[in-house]
C-alpha cells in the first residue's frame, strides 16, 4: 500500500506538472466548450469537419455513426449559430458540402497555437512507438481510475 500511495503521488505530481506546462492560458479548452453552449455530437461534428475537411451530410452520417436525419439537424442549429454552411460541391452540383466558417477556422488556429501547440510539437517529434507508449499509458490510467 505504501508503494501504491508514494507511485499516486509522483502520478498526480507530474500531472499538475504537465497542466501547468500545457496551459499556457488561462482559458481551458473544456470551459471553452461548456460556455459555448454546443452538444457532444455538435462538438463532434466541428471536430469532424475541421479534422478531415468538409463533407456532405451523409458522409458526416457515417463519419460520426449518426442517421441522416440526426446529423442534418445538427448541420442545420450550427448553420444557424453560424459555425458551419453549406456550399454546392464545385465537382458535381447535385451535391452540398458542409464546411465549418471562418470563426470556427479561427479558433481552432488559436488553440493550435495556445494550450495545444507544446503537447502537438512534442507528440510531433515522438516516434510512433513513443506515441502509442503515452497514449497507452494514459488509457491505462483512465481505465483503473473507472474501476
Amino acid at each position: 500500500m505504501v508503494d501504491a500511495f508514494h507511485d499516486a503521488e509522483t502520478v498526480m505530481a507530474h500531472l499538475r506538472v504537465l497542466r501547468q506546462e500545457l496551459l499556457t492560458t488561462s482559458m481551458e479548452p473544456a470551459s471553452d466548450q461548456a460556455r459555448s453552449g454546443l452538444t457532444a455530437p455538435q462538438i463532434g461534428l466541428i471536430r469532424s469537419l475541421v479534422v478531415e475537411g468538409s463533407a456532405t451530410v451523409t458522409e458526416l452520417a457515417r463519419r460520426l455513426s449518426l442517421s441522416h436525419s440526426t446529423t442534418s439537424g445538427i448541420v442545420d442549429r450550427l448553420q444557424a449559430r453560424g459555425l458551419v454552411s453549406r456550399e454546392v460541391d464545385a465537382s458535381d452540383r447535385r451535391y452540398t458540402r458542409v464546411q465549418v466558417t471562418a470563426p470556427v477556422q479561427n479558433y481552432t488556429r488559436e488553440i493550435s497555437e495556445g494550450p495545444y501547440a507544446r503537447l502537438t510539437c512534442a507528440l510531433a517529434e515522438a516516434s510512433p512507438a513513443e506515441r502509442k507508449a503515452v497514449l497507452d499509458g494514459l488509457e491505462t490510467l483512465r481505465a483503473l481510475l473507472a474501476r
